[in-house]
C-alpha cells in the first residue's frame, strides 16, 4: 500500500500543512507535523475570514471534497455583499453563486483549524509545538509568511449583527488596500487590510470603525484585536515542497489564501503520494491563478481611483458578480505576457 511504514516530516500546522498530513495519512504514510507555536491558529482569535469562490469557476465546498476535505468545520455561504467607495458610494455585489463561505480561525471549537487537526489526530498524525523547526529535516515546508506583502489588523467582537458583509475601498481607511465589516449571528470582525506593513496600519482601525457606523447601525462588546499578515508570490520552481503563504501562494489583489492554502498542501501530498514533480503541479494548477492576481493587483494599483470602478463596479454592474470574478480571474493569454513586465515593475 502506498506509504507503508514511510515517514514524513511537515514544518507548520497552519491551514496548507495540516491539509498534506490528511491527505498522507489517508495513504498510511506516518506524518509528524512540527510547529514552533504552543498550538494550532494562534494567531487567530476566532476572526472571520473568506473562503473565496471567485479565483475558479468551481464551488470552494465542492473541490473541498475532492481533496479529501469534507465539509464538517462550521461555515456560512453568502451570497451578496457590499462596497463602498471614498464617497460611501454603494456597490452591490450579487449572484446566485456563492461569493464565499464565512469561516472563523483559532484554536478554540468550530473553527476551520480544530477541524483540520481534530481530523489529522483520528488519522493518527503526531504534531509538535514549541518545536524548533531550524533542527528538523522536513519533507514539506508549510511555515507561513517571510515577508509580508499586505497586513490585516482589526477586532473581533460581539453585536447586534446577524449576518452582513461590507467593503470600504478609501486609502483614508485602508491605504492601498480595503477595509471590511463581517457580521454574523451576533459575532463580529472589523479589519483594515493595507499594503503598508507596519505598525502605523492600527491606528487606521478607528477610522474604520467610524467609517463603517456611518452606514450600519451595530454595537462593539467584548472586542478583541487580532493581526495578520499576507505573502508575495515567489515563483518558486525547484526544492522541497513549500505550501500556502510560505510559497506566496495568496491572492494578491485582495490578499485571500485559503483555497490556494488547501490546494498546495494537497498537491504536496499528492507529489510524495504519487511520486510527482510538486513544482510541475502548482505550476499547472495554482501559479497561472498568482500570477493573474498579481497583474491585477498592478492595474489597480496603477489606475489608483479609477481602479475601483474597473474592478468593484465591473462586478456590480454585471448579472452575476462572482461570475464576473471569475472572468477577472482566468489566466488569459495577454495577462501571462505581461507578467514578467509587471512583475519585474512590482519588484
Amino acid at each position: 500500500m502506498p506509504g507503508k511504514n514511510r515517514s514524513i516530516s511537515i514544518a507548520g500546522a497552519g491551514i496548507s500543512g495540516m491539509t498534506a498530513a490528511i491527505n498522507l495519512a489517508l495513504n498510511n504514510f506516518k506524518v509528524e507535523v512540527f510547529d514552533r507555536r504552543s498550538t494550532i491558529g494562534s494567531q487567530a482569535r476566532g476572526d472571520f475570514q473568506g473562503l473565496e469562490n471567485w479565483t475558479s469557476p468551481q464551488d470552494a465546498l465542492v473541490f473541498l471534497k475532492q481533496i479529501n476535505i469534507d465539509t464538517a468545520f462550521y461555515h456560512e455561504p453568502f451570497k451578496e455583499c457590499v462596497h463602498y467607495d471614498y464617497k460611501l458610494n454603494k456597490y452591490n455585489m450579487h449572484s446566485d453563486k456563492v461569493g464565499f463561505y464565512l469561516i472563523r480561525r483559532g484554536s478554540m471549537e468550530n473553527t476551520i483549524d480544530s477541524y483540520l487537526y481534530n481530523k489529522a489526530i483520528n488519522l493518527g498524525v503526531q504534531f509538535h509545538f514549541n518545536s524548533d523547526i531550524g533542527e528538523i529535516n522536513p519533507n514539506i515546508i508549510a511555515t507561513g509568511y517571510e515577508k509580508p506583502f499586505l497586513i490585516a489588523t482589526g477586532i473581533n467582537f460581539d453585536t447586534n449583527l446577524e449576518k452582513i458583509a461590507l467593503g470600504i475601498f478609501d486609502d483614508k481607511v485602508a491605504p492601498g488596500g480595503y477595509a471590511y465589516l463581517l457580521g454574523l449571528n451576533g459575532h463580529g470582525t472589523i479589519a483594515v487590510v493595507s499594503k503598508h506593513t507596519n505598525h502605523e496600519i492600527n491606528k487606521f482601525v478607528p477610522i474604520a470603525i467610524e467609517r463603517f457606523s456611518k452606514i450600519i447601525n451595530f454595537d462593539i462588546k467584548n472586542s478583541i484585536k487580532f493581526g495578520g499578515c499576507g505573502a508575495r508570490f515567489k515563483d518558486l520552481h525547484s526544492g522541497i515542497p513549500r505550501t500556502g503563504e510560505s510559497a506566496g501562494f495568496q491572492d494578491a489583489m485582495w490578499g485571500f489564501g485559503l483555497r490556494m492554502a488547501f490546494h498546495s498542501g494537497y498537491l504536496a501530498a499528492k507529489s510524495i503520494i504519487e511520486n510527482k514533480n510538486y513544482w510541475d503541479l502548482v505550476k499547472k494548477e495554482i501559479v497561472p491563478y498568482c500570477r493573474t492576481s498579481i497583474v491585477n493587483r498592478f492595474i489597480y494599483d496603477v489606475i489608483k481611483a479609477r481602479g475601483f470602478k474597473f474592478v468593484i463596479s465591473s462586478m456590480a454592474n454585471s448579472d452575476d458578480s462572482v461570475q464576473r470574478a471569475n472572468q477577472l480571474y482566468a489566466p488569459v493569454p495577454w495577462k501571462r505576457i505581461i507578467y514578467p513586465i509587471v512583475n519585474r515593475l512590482l519588484k
